[in-house]
């Protein structure tokens, strides 16, 4: 796939300066060779706008006096940058189709342009919609919905009665609708707690590969319109998560916790159980949430990285906060 630099501007909404140009593709400003496009968003790639060779370059308009090759200009680089991603690189499109590998039940209603590869297990009752694609060796369970235009990729596990809707992108190893963590005591042992809710995942939505969201242990588990969720996450039964958030990788989000809408969660945070996350809220990687958030803002905690000598004084020091915490009441006290 090509394009002119002048369709690129086009579609994309950038302003073109300089000549037009062929694009076959996109690289670093650094590697980037002739029929390439690169962009600069950050001042500290500057250095390299006068040897790359480039065809042309996605900028802001600041930089612009020093780009020696034509240009898309732009107050937001990486999203023009995305833009073009999508032109040069479409998503590649499954031919519609039943592979004779597949178990398809007669009870299951299937769209004719629905794609179902090899070794996929569709059961009885399920729906899939116009356009979706269903990849090598996935098991649509019992009633499960899916809506249009969704791309499900190979040894992906939906469970009964779950729903997903339109434009979503579920990716290899998700699991949804498993069976949340629910047990209570009996004696010495546990009591299962059956898990009668499901999980519904709404529009244009994208999962990470291997991440597992369960089913809620009454009321349903909620993934909202336009969410993104990095890999290998862990959301627990009865979650609900606002439209348009984005959470990154290695996150665990405990049960029936609630949160808001255009939310962003770094990297490896923890949030515990029956939370209440407001809407546009910042949490940062690694922060371990015990409270809910009433206030939109940025959050944290975790201790940032120090040299080892540093960090073992300062970790021994903390160690006796509550001491020194004990000692400064009772001064205070004696006053």
């Amino acid at each position: 796939m090509s394009y002119q630099l002048s369709e690129l501007a086009e579609k994309t909404g950038a302003r073109l300066e300089g000549g037009d140009c062929q694009i076959r593709s996109i690289a670093e400003i650094s590697s980037a060779r002739a029929g390439d496009i690169a962009f600069v968003s950050n001042p500290k790639y500057i250095e390299h706008l006068s040897t790359t060779k480039a065809s042309a370059l996605i900028i802001k308009p600041e930089f612009l006096t020093q780009c020696p090759v034509p240009a898309l200009v732009t107050d937001d680089p990486r999203l023009v940058y995305a833009k073009v991603a999508n032109l040069l690189y479409p998503a590649r499109s499954l031919v519609p189709g039943v592979s004779d590998k597949a178990i398809v039940s007669e009870q299951a209603s299937i769209s004719e342009s629905v794609s179902i590869a090899a070794c996929a297990v569709v059961s009885a009752g399920a729906t899939i919609g116009a356009g979706t694609q269903i990849g090598a060796g996935c098991v649509i369970e019992a009633d499960v919905i899916i809506g249009k235009n969704t791309r499900i990729n190979a040894n992906v596990t939906v469970g009964h009665g779950c729903k997903i809707g339109d434009d979503c992108i579920i990716h290899s190893g998700v699991v949804l609708g498993a069976d949340g963590f629910g047990f209570v005591k009996e004696g010495e042992s546990y009591l299962k707690i059956p898990q009668i809710g499901n999980v519904q995942i709404g529009h244009n939505v994208e999962i990470g590969a291997n991440t597992t969201i369960d089913r809620g242990a009454l009321e349903n588990t909620i993934i909202g319109n336009g969410v993104k969720l990095d890999n290998q996450i862990q959301i627990a039964h009865g979650v609900s998560i606002g439209d348009n958030t984005v959470i990154s990788a290695a996150c665990a989000i405990a049960g029936s916790t609630h949160i808001g809408k255009g939310c962003l969660i770094g990297g490896l945070v923890g949030i515990v159980e029956h939370l209440e996350i407001t809407d546009n809220v910042m949490i940062t990687g690694r922060t371990m949430v015990t409270r809910s958030i009433t206030q939109s803002g940025s959050y944290s905690s975790s201790t940032p990285m120090d040299t080892t000598e540093n960090w073992r004084k300062n970790s021994a020091r903390f160690r006796r906060l509550d001491e020194l915490a004990k000692r400064v009441a009772k001064l205070e006290k004696n006053k």
